[in-house]
């Protein structure tokens, strides 16, 4: 095993394109582990990903500041490329009051007084922000959730993946394997369909504001993955919206966005998004965002 390495902080400036291999807030599904500094204060906060760029925010004093003009356009994002046995170390969200446990194994995430914390909000959601560690204490919260891989539009296609309905789906140009992927366009989730190119390298199509995006436009994007059958807790599949509604299972889906298997006039068969607050199913095709029947 390797020795321990340092925490690896990408530097962004806001608006640039995502970087690789972001550290996402576990329960978050576009919430990552952000560091500023403020007249040489550390402070970290939160980033996220919209539309392939990076948006983030950070309180100070009483204020929440966000966008270049606040921030003065570069901030840091914390990444791990790599996994234990080449880096010799992970991350674990845990409550702070664990760092008197006296356990040498394991280290806060920190700059200075600052280290990332999980904090309830009066609206009931969940945001990054710090804890200055001279005052205060404060608990994160661990939960499980789905595995979501986070990747860029012409990266190499994932191994750890499974086909939508775990089979090839019929479409105009034959049957095809397509794989559950989730984009953000101006801030709002769409999931769509990945599927790897000729030479490998991912490729996908979304459908949303009556447009197509399927190009390198899309950036940055997650996949749905699974981990090594031997660690798999919880079970997919794919069933109607009535069988669902009869219990036993919780549906996969980001905010009101969730991925659906539509099927056109022709019988061809098109993973895309199923938006539940406007009951309404659709895909990218022909440089369209196109309404389907579920």
């Amino acid at each position: 095993m390797p020795a321990p390495k340092e925490d690896t902080w990408a530097f962004q400036p806001i608006g640039a394109p995502f970087p690789d291999n972001p550290v996402r807030v576990p329960g978050q599904q576009n919430m990552y582990v952000a560091l500023w500094y403020k007249h040489g204060k550390p402070i970290h906060g939160r980033a996220w990903n919209n539309n392939g760029g990076v948006e983030c925010s950070f309180s100070y004093g009483k204020f929440e500041l966000s966008g270049a003009k606040d921030l003065g356009g570069q901030i840091q994002i914390l990444t791990y490329k790599g996994d234990f046995d080449s880096l010799g170390y992970w991350y674990e969200w845990l409550p702070v009051k664990t760092r008197f446990a006296g356990e040498a194994h394991r280290e806060l995430v920190r700059c200075g007084q600052s280290t990332p914390v999980l904090m309830p909000c009066k609206d009931g959601q969940q945001r990054i922000g710090y804890l200055d560690l001279s005052t205060e204490i404060a608990t994160g919260i661990k939960i499980y959730e789905d595995l979501w891989e986070d990747k860029k539009f012409g990266d190499n296609f994932p191994k750890n993946v499974v086909p939508a309905d775990y089979r090839q789906l019929k479409t105009e140009t034959g049957p095809m394997n397509q794989y559950v992927a989730l984009w953000y366009k101006h801030g709002e989730p769409v999931f769509g369909r990945a599927y790897p190119g000729q030479s490998g390298k991912i490729m996908a199509n979304f459908g949303a504001n009556n447009q197509e995006n399927s190009g390198p436009e899309i950036g940055s994007l997650q996949m749905l993955t699974v981990p090594d059958e031997s660690k798999m807790g919880l079970e997919y599949k794919w069933i109607t919206r009535a069988e669902g509604r009869s219990g036993g299972w919780t549906t996969v889906h980001v905010g009101d966005s969730a991925p659906v298997i539509v099927v056109d006039e022709k019988g061809n068969e098109y993973l895309g998004n199923l938006d539940t607050g406007k009951d309404k199913a659709s895909i990218g095709w022909a440089g369209k965002e196109k309404e389907m029947d579920r």
